[in-house]
């Protein structure tokens, strides 16, 4: 899907329905949060409730170095569509640029009476990102979670301003 046709879905799902909030806005965040961590592939994992509709999750994360671009935009797709997808209408858009990949995504459900919207943005690590030596990441472990490490409670900063 491109970018104009998302921009179009986005804006029609968000003014037809309510956004998320309360329980289920901070469950689909502690989802997200959750499967980032526990994959193999993220350090450095932060994820934000806002109130702008069209990003009511933020998340930044770090992936590997050397880690193909195509191989984060398929594991982000796999979160989307495994964790935060509602069962009526979802739609996504990645932008990849060298060292980067942003995902956008939004997903509402009539049944449920909310939508929820997604901006992801993964930027390319450095090895002192992880711990240890940096480990290829094959096409096998990007669809995999590993499980939550034992540090995954570490303070995280603030990264994404309410305005």
């Amino acid at each position: 899907m491109d970018r104009a046709e998302f921009m179009q879905l986005r804006e029609a799902v968000t003014n037809n329905l309510p956004p998320a909030s309360g329980a289920p806005l901070a469950d689909a965040a502690a989802r997200l949060r959750r499967r980032l961590v526990a994959s193999v592939m993220f350090a450095q994992v932060e994820v934000e409730v806002t109130d702008d509709p069209e990003r009511l999750l933020v998340a930044l994360v770090r992936y590997r170095p050397g880690t193909r671009p195509r191989q984060v935009s398929s594991f982000l797709e796999a979160v989307w569509i495994t964790e935060l997808r509602l069962s009526a209408l979802d739609a996504f858009n990645f932008l990849v640029e060298d060292g980067q990949v942003e995902l956008e995504a939004v997903t509402g459900d009539q049944g449920a009476g909310y939508f929820v919207s997604l901006l992801l943005v993964a930027l390319e690590g450095d090895a002192q990102d992880f711990d240890g030596e940096p480990k290829p990441v094959d096409d096998a472990d990007a669809a995999t979670p590993s499980p939550e490490p034992a540090d995954a409670s570490r303070a995280r900063k603030r990264f994404w301003r309410k305005s």
